[in-house]
């Protein structure tokens, strides 16, 4: 990923604690997906997955177009089902679906998403070292509140960045 713009975090115990509770968020959504899967015979799931880390579950994968579905269940496509919502089944099914749902990542001091000249921009986020880096791929607009918390993220020379980078030998990113 092209880097244009970083910041260092000036609070990396936060940060960490933050990505040690992702860590768990994320876990707890696999098992509750994997448990999912489990109820309906270990077929696999399908679904969408945002730009921000998140994830929501759709559907299932069938083997073959002739496959039959659980009361509630509808095709899609000619290997996808879905709830049918028009039925009690599948209001429970989608109720169900709506609980297997992984939010975005919130990094600590930062928005879920800046603006760069008509773009929207993602942070992502770099562990190098000890240290934590936002980064950001393109060069932010001069716009109210479209800059990380200077509480939370002092900006750095991208030489700076890059020097970290190569001094650790490795970077983490998430």
């Amino acid at each position: 990923m092209t880097v244009a713009v970083a910041f260092k975090s000036t609070r990396p115990a936060d940060v960490a604690a933050y990505l040690a509770a992702r860590e768990t968020e994320v876990a707890e959504f696999h098992a509750r997906t994997d448990a999912f899967k489990e109820e309906l015979g270990g077929k696999e799931l399908f679904g969408t997955a945002f730009f921000d880390g998140g994830w929501a579950v759709r559907g299932f994968h069938t083997a073959n177009s002739f496959e039959e579905f659980p009361a509630g269940w509808r095709r899609e496509s000619r290997f996808n089902a879905v709830p049918a919502k028009r039925t009690p089944e599948g209001k429970e099914a989608a109720a169900t679906l709506a609980t297997l749902r992984l939010p975005g990542n919130k990094y600590p001091g930062a928005t879920e998403v800046f603006y760069a000249d008509g773009f929207m921009i993602i942070p992502r986020m770099a562990k190098v070292g000890d240290d934590y880096y936002l980064t950001l791929s393109k060069p932010l607009a001069a716009e109210n509140n479209n800059t990380p918390d200077p509480e939370f993220w002092e900006p750095v020379k991208l030489s700076a960045y890059h020097a970290a980078l190569e001094a650790s030998g490795e970077a983490v990113t998430s």
